[in-house]
Parts: structure tokens; C-alpha cells; sequence
């Protein structure tokens, strides 16, 4: 009773479906509606400029970075508009099923919903033997899954319940959106955020089952589609030999009529008793026509029996075409069905993007105060840097009282050289891990080299002036006494600045211990902010690679079932 029930209700579809099948085409057809092929063209551009941009790449961590910051608000406005696009065309869907909603009858739409209801039965209850291994081994998931199962968000099982209704899939995602919302705000990761990744990854896997069977549908529909073809074939060859087959009958009744008028007049001259020979002949032809004319009627019964056969082949094969077009009709509604949901589920999937992307800003200003507190400490490190300078001047200066001890400040000089190398090592190592976001520390660093080679050239002028000094004491022996007096004070003068040394020797390992403090912090933060952009980087490119996915599954949908439907119509 409900088979015949559903029967009668899909033949009842069937009809509304080419009483409506221009509707659809004018609205639905890209050929027909320029609005829908322009926004299906600039999407693909879109989604060409956003794999273009993430595909290229730098060979230094700097070109890498400044690519980055160059390229992230130009991929933003691209993802933004294709958002924008997708909303645009699902408005437009929305309109389009409402507007032939309110052209159907209200007992079609009845029976629609009693026909879309009991479709979706068999899945849900007979599942067959293929797909339970799919629900426990993913298998070979869509692009971009991979990074939603790692960013969480909570989701439900719902889509194994095909036969629920509007309305409870409406309650279904609204409790969806708010778990969403609550999983963001929640960013520091609890075990409800581990709950919602157990959600999100069941829920994914069901999607991909789904999308398999759609997929499986689709071939079996193509497959379908090739034996209509080949039924097509046939019929036109079965009609060429019919055509092939009336021509002869044809040919083959003016040869009749040709020999039954020649018969005719040969009757007309029998009474002609002089010519019994002629007559005699003429009776032998007659016989021959005669028999010629009964093999033309055998022929022409073979053949009208051979046509009578290829008709009958004919309305066989018609039969079959009109089966197949009915199951066709069925697919084409459940595919319709499952499309819808798969809207639904890809406007979540793009709520919960724009929130990754509020995430997304927050770290960035995180970053720009950690950039902020690395610039400043930058400036404390140049400026104690400029301490050391101005003292290693004023000992350059006091050094050249000094002439007896020459050889002890020359080792002093070459320590307080080798601590400024050393300095100067760690300030490059740090200039190459930090080359991107601190390009201040260029400018101090080579204002340091030219210092230092300033200082370099004092040091050799001065070892000129030391040598000239000696030259000028060996030929001063007379003011040898007087010098022994000064060279006591020098002595003074000496440890004083021994300890002076002593107190900037100290000054320099607390430098260097603050440097390499700083630069254990820069590296930290250097770590974390090139994971957060290869994080970010990479889900970029994983929500790329799901759109694409989805834009491609939604044009072949789209091309199969509007090549179905220019079928029908012209069946029909």
C-alpha cells in the first residue's frame, strides 16, 4: 500500500517537475541567468588569486616574514568577498525554492514532502554493508579537514538523522552556532574544547560519508546516462532500417504496378490469331512476372514482419528510457536534499572562519606589543652601549700619560677589544634572528664599526706619538731627576686607573649578561611568533583548499543536475 502510495506521489512529482522545468532553467541555468554566470566567474578568479598568493614562497626567514604581513590583508578581503559571493548566491537559492514553493500546489508540496520523507528512510534505518567501514575509517577526507579537526569547535550528529524535519535542523544549528561561539571565547584550551573536537571530528566524518555517497550516486547517474545514450543509438539505427525497410516496400509496389500494367496490355492482344508464337512467348513472360510478383509479396511479408519486430524493439527500448528518466528524477531530488544541508553545514563552517579571524587579530596585536617591548629594550642596549664608548674614550685619553706602562694598557686595550668583539658577535647573531622586525639595530651597529675604526686610528697615532716620546727621552738624559718625580705620580695615576679598568671589566660581563638574558627573550618570542604565523599560514591555506573543495563538488552538482533537466525537457 505505501509502495503504491509513493508511486503515485512520484508520478504526481514527475509531472510538476516539467510543468515547472522552464521555470527552473531560466533561474537556476548559468547560460540563462547572467547574474549567476558573472558571480560563478568572479569566484573563480577569487579563489585563483587566493591560490596564487599562498603558493609562493621565500628562500630567507626576513622575505618570509615580509610577505606575510604584505600579503595577509590582501588574503582577508579575498576570503571576505568570496563570503560575501557565497551569501549572495545562497539569498538567491533561497528566493528561487521559495518563489517555486508558492507556484506549486499546496498538494504537490504535500506529497513532495511525503516522497522526500520516505527517501530518506532507507538510509537511515538499511544501512548497507559498504558503509559501516566507512564510519569507522575516515578514508581520504576533503582538503582543509585536517586543520578544523585541530582548531576545535564543538558540532552534533545530526546529519544521521536525514528524516528529521526543518525545524529540528534549525534548533540543531542554533545550538551549533552557540557552542561555536562559546569554543572561541574559550581559547586557552579545557576539556570542553576537547570535547568539541571530538564533536567536530565525528561530525566531519559523517560529511565525508555523505559526500561518498553523493559521489557514488553521481557515477552510478553518468553510468546511466551512457546506456540512454547507448538506447539512443539504437533507436536510430532501428528507425534508419525501417526507413531502409519502407523504401523497399515501396520500390517494390511500383514494380507491381509496372507488372500488372504491362500484364494488362499483353491481355489486350490475344485475339490476334497470326501471331500464336508471340503469344506463346508473351504467356512465358507473363508466368515469369507472375512469379517475380509473388517473390516481391513474400519479400515485402518478410520485411513487414521485420518491421513489425523493430517496432515492437523500439517501444521496448522507449520504455526502458522512460524508466531510467524517472530513477534519474529520484536522484536529481535526493541529491537537491543532501545539497541543501551541505549549505547549511558550509555557512557554519564560514561563521566559525570569520571567528578564527577576530582570533586572528587579537594575536596580532599580542605581537605588535611584544614588538614594542623588544624596540625598547633595543634602545636600553644602545644606550649602554654609548656608556661604553664614552668610557672607553676617556681611558683612550688618560692612556697617554702613561708612557712607562705602554705594554700593560696595550693588554688592557686588547681585553676591552675582545669583550667589544665579543659584544659585537652577539649583536649580529642577534641582528640575523631579528632581521625583520629590528632593522634599528643595523644602523647602530655600523655607527659602533666606524667608531671603532675611529678608535683603531687614535690607537695607531698614539703608538706614533709613544715612539716619538722615546726617541725624544733618550736624547733628554739631562731631565732624568726631574721625570723620576712624575713618574711616581704617574704611578698613582696608574692604579687608578687599574681600578677604574677593573670597575668597566665589570660593567662589560653585566653587559654581557644582561645581552645574553635579552637574547634568550628575543629567541622565545622570535619561536613563538614564527609558530603563530606558520599556524596562521596554515590555516589560511586549509580553508583554501576546503573552499575549493566545496566551490568544485558545487559545480558538478549544479552541471549534473541542470544537464539532467535539459534532458528531461526534451523527452518531454
Amino acid at each position: 500500500m505505501t509502495s503504491t502510495f509513493v508511486k503515485s506521489n512520484r508520478l504526481k512529482r514527475n509531472e510538476s517537475k516539467k510543468s515547472h522545468s522552464w521555470w527552473w532553467d531560466s533561474h537556476i541555468s548559468p547560460k540563462n541567468s547572467k547574474w549567476l554566470q558573472d558571480n560563478l566567474e568572479e569566484m573563480d578568479q577569487h579563489v585563483k588569486r587566493m591560490l596564487k598568493l599562498i603558493e609562493e614562497d621565500a628562500d630567507s626567514f626576513a622575505k618570509k616574514a615580509e610577505l606575510y604581513f604584505k600579503k595577509r590583508p590582501e588574503l582577508i578581503s579575498l576570503v571576505e568577498q568570496f563570503y560575501r559571493m557565497y551569501r549572495s548566491l545562497a539569498e538567491r537559492y533561497d528566493i528561487v525554492t521559495g518563489e517555486l514553493r508558492k507556484s506549486i500546489p499546496s498538494d504537490l508540496q504535500s506529497q513532495g514532502s511525503g516522497i522526500s520523507e520516505a527517501s530518506s528512510e532507507p538510509p537511515s534505518t538499511m544501512p548497507s554493508p559498504d558503509r559501516k567501514p566507512n564510519r569507522t575509517k575516515s578514508g581520504p577526507r576533503a582538503a582543509g579537514f585536517d586543520f578544523f579537526l585541530k582548531s576545535g569547535g564543538s558540532a552534533g550528529s545530526d546529519l544521521n538523522n536525514n528524516s528529521n524535519k526543518e525545524g529540528d535542523e534549525s534548533s540543531t544549528l542554533d545550538s551549533e552556532s552557540e557552542s561555536d561561539d562559546s569554543s572561541v571565547n574559550n581559547y586557552s584550551g579545557t576539556q570542553s574544547t576537547d570535547e568539541e573536537h571530538q564533536g567536530l571530528q565525528k561530525k566531519i566524518i559523517e560529511l565525508e560519508s555523505e559526500l561518498r555517497e553523493v559521489k557514488e550516486n553521481y557515477e552510478d547517474f553518468k553510468k546511466s546516462n551512457y546506456e540512454n545514450s547507448e538506447v539512443y543509438t539504437k533507436i536510430a539505427a532501428y528507425e534508419e532500417e525501417l526507413r531502409v525497410a519502407n523504401e523497399k516496400i515501396r520500390l517494390s509496389e511500383e514494380e507491381i504496378t509496372r507488372l500488372t500494367i504491362e500484364l494488362q496490355k499483353q491481355n489486350k492482344f490475344p485475339e490476334d490469331s497470326n501471331n500464336l508464337l508471340q503469344e506463346s512467348i508473351k504467356e512465358a513472360e507473363v508466368l515469369d512476372s507472375a512469379r517475380e510478383i509473388g517473390n516481391l509479396e513474400e519479400e515485402l511479408r518478410i520485411t513487414k514482419e521485420k518491421l513489425q519486430e523493430s517496432e515492437e524493439e523500439v517501444l521496448n527500448l522507449k520504455q526502458n528510457l522512460q524508466d531510467n528518466l524517472k530513477s534519474g528524477q529520484k536522484e536529481v531530488s535526493m541529491w537537491k536534499n543532501k545539497f541543501e544541508k551541505e549549505k547549511r553545514e558550509v555557512s557554519k563552517l564560514l561563521d566559525r572562519m570569520t571567528r578564527y579571524k577576530t582570533n586572528l587579530t587579537d594575536r596580532d596585536q599580542e605581537i605588535r606589543g611584544l614588538k614594542e617591548a623588544i624596540s625598547n629594550a633595543n634602545k636600553c642596549l644602545s644606550e649602554e652601549n654609548e656608556q661604553l664608548k664614552a668610557e672607553m674614550t676617556i681611558l683612550t685619553k688618560e692612556r697617554t700619560y702613561l708612557e712607562d706602562n705602554l705594554k700593560e694598557l696595550d693588554l688592557s686595550r686588547q681585553s676591552l677589544e675582545e669583550e667589544v668583539r665579543r659584544v659585537k658577535s652577539g649583536k649580529a647573531e642577534m641582528e640575523d634572528i631579528l632581521r625583520a622586525q629590528i632593522e634599528q639595530l643595523k644602523a647602530d651597529i655600523s655607527e659602533r664599526d666606524d667608531d671603532m675604526e675611529e678608535l683603531k686610528k687614535k690607537i695607531d697615532a698614539l703608538n706614533s706619538k709613544i715612539g716619538a716620546l722615546e726617541s725624544e727621552m733618550s736624547s733628554k738624559d739631562d731631565q732624568i731627576n726631574s721625570m723620576s718625580m712624575h713618574l711616581h705620580e704617574l704611578h698613582m695615576q696608574h692604579i687608578e686607573l687599574i681600578t677604574r679598568a677593573e670597575r668597566a671589566l665589570k660593567m662589560v660581563e653585566e653587559m654581557g649578561s644582561r645581552v645574553k638574558e635579552l637574547e634568550m627573550e628575543v629567541e622565545k618570542k622570535e619561536e613563538t611568533i614564527l609558530q603563530g604565523a606558520e599556524e596562521k599560514r596554515e590555516a589560511i591555506r586549509q580553508l583554501c583548499f576546503s573552499l575549493e573543495h566545496y566551490r568544485n563538488g558545487y559545480h558538478r552538482l549544479r552541471e549534473a543536475v541542470s544537464g539532467h533537466k535539459g534532458r528531461a525537457v526534451m523527452a518531454s
